[in-house]
């Protein structure tokens, strides 16, 4: 009986701190904009070239400054060499693997 008269009374003070919360918040309430005017997009967010814009930004400006330090020949040279060894390794890789087995 006890325990059911203490729950009783905690329940009545949760009951009255809810709707001190709740008259609370409704005063608080910022006013709702039911509608959001539209502005037009900024030009200086795509101030940049596209090419600076695309996800192989990065691979771009490589190979502006391999041509910028190397010259053309040499950075076309380079990237061929590196691409045919990359190739190569991954092949002989791949027939160790299959012997392996």
């Amino acid at each position: 009986m006890k325990h059911a008269m203490q729950q009783e009374v905690i329940l009545a003070r949760m009951a009255e701190s809810r709707a001190a919360l709740v008259a609370a918040h409704a005063l608080n309430e910022p006013v709702r904009i039911a509608r959001v005017p539209l502005t037009p997009r900024s030009t200086t967010k795509n101030a940049a070239p596209w090419f600076l814009r695309t996800p192989n930004a990065e691979l771009i400006a490589l190979g502006l400054v391999g041509i910028a330090i190397l010259g053309l020949r040499r950075t076309v040279q380079t990237a061929v060499g590196a691409g045919l060894s990359a190739s190569a390794h991954r092949v002989f890789g791949d027939v160790l693997n299959a012997l392996r087995e």
